[in-house]
């Protein structure tokens, strides 16, 4: 059901613009490997201090954003994100490898006079050498590392926060990121059912070396919705998505183009539905193509090739999907869904812990014939102080 489809000259015309437009940002970028974008800026945690010990200390984090989503189509909404977040914590080093930090998060949208999150947030975290451990709010959203059709990028904005249990390894030759995010807890007198979300990263088979870099990377998410105090009498439902693929980077050496690579990753879904001794189950399938850049300035350009087939994930990027996310077009649905998807981002630092993050991305519909886009930018700030030690 094509109801955006526009005429074959059209179509023509603005596919070679498109390609040109393509050709021309590969052409002018230096490039070196990244798997996807490079998120790191927007990343969480990331550094942890196993010197100090009995030290206590103030953490700012902070997320200024502004996401604009022109979409017109009838699988993705547009509309525009727009406020920042703010998480202010006091922390108390237990031991070298061992803290705990509690604070506020406030999460608050231009244009509302209210806020629309208004959290406590709190974290014991152990990290000795290549293992942490997170018991609370723990190291999510982003920091996962998941691939879009897994894990939607406005997701840092709209669900920032994940509380539950977290295990991270990171080895020479593997690395696993396994965790659970409690997301509702059903009672008795419940309005809503019991909801979770357990997921891993799995990277195997790590190489790197002065010349390649390789890894084969497996990545899944579980969500499951009901549990045993069924008092609405819904069922439960059960969500897998998951994906694997190979990413290989060679390495040129030279001062302009750095490397190459290709990362390809076949994904999947299953749908379970239980209800009053009846079992309904649906499936899709996916694949997404990636090769990236990193250009002159730091700036990262990525071009995408995206293939579903009756694919669906309720966490995942709302363009991957072939149900519509629009509530005026919720009963449309097209089965096969062909992208080609650009993105180019460049990263600032304006000071020690905080950065400046720029995205544009533009896609492509081929079966529609169908041009969208999409932009934003980002201020992400993540500082410690020490108060005593």
């Amino acid at each position: 059901m094509h109801l955006f489809s526009l005429s074959d000259k059209t179509g023509s015309l603005k596919r070679s613009r498109f390609f040109y437009w393509v050709l021309t940002l590969l052409f002018v970028s230096c490039i070196s490997l990244k798997a996807q974008l490079d998120n790191a800026s927007l990343f969480l945690n990331v550094e942890h201090d196993t010197v100090r010990e009995h030290a206590l200390y103030a953490k700012i984090q902070n997320l200024n954003f502004m996401k604009d989503n022109e979409y017109s189509g009838p699988i993705a909404e547009g509309y525009t994100l727009f406020g920042y977040q703010l998480n202010t914590q006091i922390g108390y080093k237990l031991s070298k490898n061992l803290s705990i930090e509690g604070g506020i998060f406030l999460s608050k949208d231009f244009g509302r006079t209210d806020f629309f999150q208004v959290l406590p947030s709190f974290t014991m975290r152990y990290v000795k050498r290549d293992f942490k451990m997170a018991f609370g709010n723990i190291d999510g959203s982003l920091n996962h590392q998941l691939i879009e059709p897994l894990y939607n990028f406005e997701r840092v904005i709209s669900n920032r926060l994940e509380s539950g249990a977290q295990f991270v390894i990171n080895k020479k030759h593997f690395g696993i990121d396994a965790w659970i995010d409690w997301q509702y807890k059903e009672t008795i007198s419940s309005p809503e059912p019991e909801r979770f979300i357990t997921g891993g990263s799995f990277d195997v088979f790590k190489i790197n070396n002065e010349k390649l870099e390789f890894k084969i990377p497996l990545q899944g998410l579980i969500r499951h919705t009901g549990g045993q105090q069924d008092t609405l009498h819904l069922g439960t439902r059960t969500y897998w998505n998951y994906a694997a693929g190979v990413v290989l980077k060679y390495k040129t050496g030279a001062r302009l183009i750095k490397a190459i690579y290709t990362d390809v990753r076949y994904v999947a879904n299953d749908y379970y539905h239980y209800h009053v001794g009846k079992t309904t189950y649906q499936n899709g399938t996916g694949l997404l193509a990636n090769i990236g850049f990193k250009g002159l300035y730091d700036t990262d350009v990525m071009l995408s090739y995206w293939y579903g087939d009756n694919y669906n994930c309720e966490t995942g990027g709302f363009l991957y999907s072939s149900h519509s996310s629009v509530p005026v077009y919720s009963y449309y649905s097209e089965r096969y869904r062909d992208l080609l998807i650009l993105r180019i981002s460049k990263n600032f630092v304006l000071a020690k812990g905080t950065n400046l993050m720029v995205r544009i991305e533009p896609n492509y519909d081929i079966r529609n014939n169908w041009f969208e886009t999409a932009f934003g930018f980002y201020i992400s700030l993540d500082e410690r102080l020490w108060l005593k030690n």
